[in-house]
């Protein structure tokens, strides 16, 4: 009788479904849809009960095991090709187990920055068009939730998702375009890190140690060094909230406000105090806890709220890309946006921007002075931002011999009363989208600058003007709101840029 109870149990036990708590645990970043870095080996992590064996399988590979002490577990598969096919990642520990599905392997990007980076696919110019378009389930996006950090965190939060109709109002715009354009012509799966807030400041987004070694931002970092470690969750969650209150809460109030016929309520009110330029809080919160994920390279679209200090930070980017390649152990592709046309943003700034994509190797600046808005820090045509990042992409991380820039400044001359400018990036030539160009200034030796006729011939443009009988230096598009319309004929704009600009750092 007792060994029929015994049996009689056991038998029961196998029946009983297993508790999700007794599977082991993956990395958040490790669910169904994901795409998996092509050509890299490949670790695969998460948690267990301390001294478990584990057994991650995938594509053919069997990898095994054992949780350390504290429960954390870690191994590494070896490099993949490339693969659309949807197949089953499993992590087993005894009988229990975990999966994840639709996995393919393709290439990895993170996508950061502060919020033209943020910026979703449902605010875009012609936004139901343009989601409609968007079925392209080859190209998958992970959205990391906001997350603050004194010190660095163990993990992300967020899901894959792959990009359809149906999802893709929720995904960076810049990133989405970048993704769709790069797929298509790579015909791989292609990956979309997205881990970006607005508002945010570079210097939250790299390593502590980093930011010290520049010898920049010392106030930001007296700020907050003294912040408790409760007061700081504090800010974050209030600010989190405040979040959930903008974006989900009220909107919803609006709407049925307006089909009741009923008063607006007011939008919610913004904390005084937020996180968003305590140093490191970012890295410790939303990039640090993505390693050791493999990525293929990173896109970045970040200033505005830098925009203010040109000569710093044209030390703080090249710091950040060298954390970013020091942390992720590789020569990491960075490709960056140069900032769109806009009523506060100095062209010193994207000056800066310049200097940084020519002294940084392995970096690429895409220009978006022709699709900014004088009112709006938030232009709403993303489209060209993400393709011209993704031909960039194709240039410096692929090595396709194709034209990544419009024209840039390389020198100028003299001829009488007239500069003559030639450029790099001359593509296939250059053109003026007009009838004449527009944008170039150009000054005598007092520095006064006067608005100039400039004339395409050949390779070169011939600057002049009546008012300027020895030409000394020669600007283009030098100004907040920009009405330039030099490209090549590859269809990209020239990059702003003074023939007078002083050393690079001197922040004139």
């Amino acid at each position: 009788m007792k060994h029929a109870l015994l049996l009689a149990a056991a038998l029961l036990h196998a029946a009983l479904p297993l508790r999700a708590d007794d599977a082991p645990k993956l990395s958040p970043l490790f669910s169904d849809h994901m795409v998996l870095q092509r050509d890299q080996a490949l670790p695969v992590w998460g948690t267990a009960k301390p001294g478990e064996a584990i057994t991650v399988a995938f594509a053919g590979q069997v990898k095994t095991t054992t949780a350390d002490a504290g429960g954390t577990w870690k191994v590494k598969l070896d490099p993949l090709p490339a693969s659309s096919d949807g197949r089953e990642l499993t992590v087993k520990s005894g009988s229990a187990e975990s999966r994840v599905a639709d996995v393919v392997v393709g290439d990895v990007w993170l996508c950061s920055g502060q919020s033209n980076m943020h910026f979703r696919m449902a605010s875009v110019e012609d936004a139901a068009k343009e989601i409609a378009g968007m079925d392209r389930p080859a190209v998958r996006f992970f959205t990391v939730a906001q997350r603050f950090g004194q010190q660095p965190l163990d993990e992300v939060e967020g899901r894959w998702l792959p990009l359809t109709p149906a999802t893709a109002a929720e995904c960076s715009a810049v990133a989405c375009y970048f993704g769709a354009a790069l797929q298509a012509k790579l015909g791989v799966p292609v990956g979309l890190v997205v881990s970006s807030v607005g508002g945010t400041r570079i210097e939250s987004w790299m390593r502590r140690e980093t930011l010290a070694a520049t010898g920049e931002s010392a106030s930001l970092v007296a700020k907050w060094q003294e912040v408790p470690a409760g007061e700081f969750a504090r800010i974050g969650a209030a600010y989190a909230e405040f979040q959930r209150q903008r974006d989900q809460v009220h909107p919803v109030a609006v709407r049925e406000a307006k089909a009741q016929g009923k008063p607006v309520p007011p939008p919610p009110v913004a904390p005084k105090l937020r996180c968003h330029d305590a140093p490191s809080a970012l890295h410790n919160g939303m990039i640090d806890p993505l390693q050791p994920f493999p990525i293929r390279g990173a896109i970045w679209y970040q200033g505005e709220s830098n925009s203010g200090q040109p000569r710093p930070y044209e030390k703080l980017l090249p710091a950040m890309i060298a954390d970013w390649r020091k942390v992720w152990g590789k020569d990491l592709p960075f490709l960056f946006v140069q900032l769109a046309s806009y009523r506060a943003t100095h062209p010193a700034f994207r000056e800066a921007q310049q200097r940084i994509w020519q002294n940084t190797p392995h970096t690429a600046m895409a220009v978006t002075t022709d699709v900014g808005d004088s009112a709006n820090i938030h232009p709403v045509r993303k489209r060209p931002v993400g393709e011209r990042l993704a031909l960039a992409a194709r240039a410096v991380a692929y090595g396709e011999p194709v034209e990544h820039s419009g024209p840039v400044f390389k020198e100028m001359k003299v001829a009488g009363n007239r500069a003559v400018v030639s450029f790099n990036h001359l593509g296939k030539g250059l053109t003026a989208k007009g009838e004449e160009l527009a944008g170039f200034t150009v000054a005598g030796k007092d520095g006064r600058f006067f608005p100039a006729k400039a004339v395409i011939e050949g390779d070169r443009i011939a600057v002049s003007s009546d008012k300027v009988p020895l030409p000394s230096a020669v600007r283009y598009n030098w100004a907040m709101n920009t009405e330039g319309n030099l490209y090549n004929l590859d269809g990209l704009p020239a990059a702003p840029f003074r023939s007078d600009a002083p050393p690079s750092g001197s922040g004139e």
